[in-house]
């Protein structure tokens, strides 16, 4: 029947769903109106996939204006509710017609509704494609630029890679270039745009700068790209945009390297303000050390010391204490499970008189930036240690180890009012 009807069809190769994407779109299809079942019926899903299937293929499409059944078999099917609604109306009969005129009407709306589903298949297609082309921008390569070519892996066919970089030879069309690959059987192919991305050579840094002695002129001096351990400075990991030129990418990285100062691990202060804690004339609160097992102790230890290189606590003599708790970190580097050193500031939480300060809402902060044309985030290293503490409030962020007792001397995590005066 389907050779009469001038049905072809057409072979992709199994477990590449990349080649058939009408399938794929239908399979989610599918999976929703099983979701849709109640819980009873979704478990036999199985049993009513006919039904699925059947109410599916009764259901015109958007695209072409027609449904499954139609383009199949040249006619409205009538379902279930269909013939009840026909059975109370009048008598079901079954129409006589003759063999050859039913081949040929059928011939005959099957061309007519392939004449208009072509025709409302090329209408959604044109939509679809200028909603496309609203943000698709097209993409110009010179001969002689350097790009990156996305190439399948070897053992993997359907894992990608980028290589490069590579030379563009020649512009074959609109939208294909000739691209030198450099292999030793077939060094140039003729690839499509979507597989090639510009390739930015790495600017060029001064390390050293020799002058004549008595002509030296005064000058910005140049970023320090040996900064001490101290600073642990972190220029060189910032990341440029791809779309930025040359000159736009030269001129950031030199203004990276006069405030390299401020990308860096270790936490500053601030003289802007100071963080204390009124606790009126409640007594000191102390706290016994939690028991820690002994494969902690050494993270202990290690925090611990870290904090005293920084300057962030010192030795303390204050009768005040909080115990110290370690909390697993969600993410571990290496397979291997690193700890948060924390300090249980409850306590002293709840003497500890609350700063009326209104904190800001998200949500409207967000609605203030609507109309902005650029915006910036700023990660804070430690933002809460750059934030000095008086020297009253020194002694009552006091905790306990088992390596000794250590006050902090910055604004610590954990505190009532620590927010507030972030």
């Amino acid at each position: 029947m389907w050779k009469e009807c001038g049905v072809t069809y057409k072979f992709t190769t199994p477990y590449h769903p990349q080649t058939n994407g009408l399938v794929e779109g239908f399979n989610k299809t599918l999976k929703g109106m099983i979701m849709g079942l109640p819980e009873k019926l979704r478990r036999r899903w199985n049993i009513l996939l006919p039904c699925l299937l059947f109410a599916y293929r009764k259901v015109p499409q958007k695209g072409v204006g027609f449904s499954p059944f139609e383009l199949l078999f040249g006619h409205p099917v009538r379902g279930p509710l269909t013939l009840v609604k026909e059975g109370w109306e009048q008598p079901l009969k079954a129409p006589k017609q003759d063999i050859v005129d039913y081949v040929l009407g059928l011939r005959s709306r099957m061309a007519e509704y392939m004449k208009k589903a072509s025709k409302n298949l090329q209408a959604s297609q044109e939509l679809q494609k200028q909603w496309y082309d609203q943000k698709a921008v097209l993409v110009q390569y010179q001969p002689g630029q350097k790009v990156w070519v996305l190439e399948p892996v070897a053992p993997r066919a359907l894992q990608d890679k980028w290589s490069g970089p590579h030379i563009i030879v020649e512009k074959k069309g609109e939208v294909t270039y000739l691209v030198d690959l450099g292999t030793a059987r077939s060094p140039l192919w003729v690839l499509q745009v979507n597989r090639l991305k510009p390739y930015y050579d790495r600017a060029d840094l001064t390390l050293l700068m020799a002058t004549d002695e008595g002509q030296e002129e005064e000058s910005d001096p140049l970023p320090d790209l040996f900064s001490s351990t101290e600073q642990d400075a972190l220029v060189e990991g910032v990341v440029l945009a791809d779309c930025l030129t040359a000159e736009q990418k030269d001129h950031c990285i030199n203004i990276l390297g006069q405030f390299s100062e401020l990308f860096s691990t270790v936490p500053g202060t601030t003289s802007w303000c100071e963080q204390t804690i009124d606790t009126g004339d409640s007594l000191p609160v102390k706290s016994k050390i939690y028991r820690q097992p002994d494969h902690v102790r050494d993270c202990i230890k290690q925090e611990v010391q870290k904090m005293l290189e920084l300057g962030v606590v010192e030795h303390s003599e204050s009768p005040w204490a909080s115990p110290v708790v370690l909390v697993p970190k969600p993410h571990s580097k290496d397979g291997k499970k690193e700890m948060r050193f924390c300090v249980d500031y409850r306590g002293l939480n709840q003497v500890t008189k609350t700063d009326a300060h209104p904190i800001p809402r998200a949500d409207e902060l967000i609605d203030t930036l609507a109309s902005a044309k650029y915006l910036s985030t700023f990660d804070l290293t430690a933002g809460y240690w750059q934030i000095k503490l008086s020297e009253d409030a020194k002694a009552k962020t006091a905790f306990s180890t088992i390596v000794g007792h250590y006050q902090f001397t910055v604004m610590p995590f954990g505190l009532k009012n620590a927010p507030a005066t972030f």
